[in-house]
């Protein structure tokens, strides 16, 4: 049996914290609760335009630790441990 893995956790590159209001850089935070934060932040202020957004988390702005990583991405999902 296999255990479980860890949620993926995310934190914010110091370089773009002006970009993020609220949020403290170097700080590890489960990466799901963080994009839903960025995102009630934005529908309250009324830019949300979710046609436009690839991802709540850019990775360019975030760094990333644990679980299996974004959906879509080529990770563990659908693949065989032999491929």
């Amino acid at each position: 049996m296999t255990s479980p893995q860890p949620a993926r956790e995310a934190r914010l590159r110091p370089e773009f914290a002006d970009h993020y209001p609220g949020v403290e850089p170097n700080v590890w935070f489960t990466a799901a609760t963080l994009a839903e934060h960025l995102l009630a932040r934005m529908l309250r202020q009324g830019k949300a335009d979710l046609a436009r957004i690839p991802r709540m988390l850019d990775p360019e702005h975030f760094e990333f630790r644990g679980g299996d990583g974004p959906l879509g991405s080529q990770g563990a999902l659908g693949r065989r441990s032999d491929d």
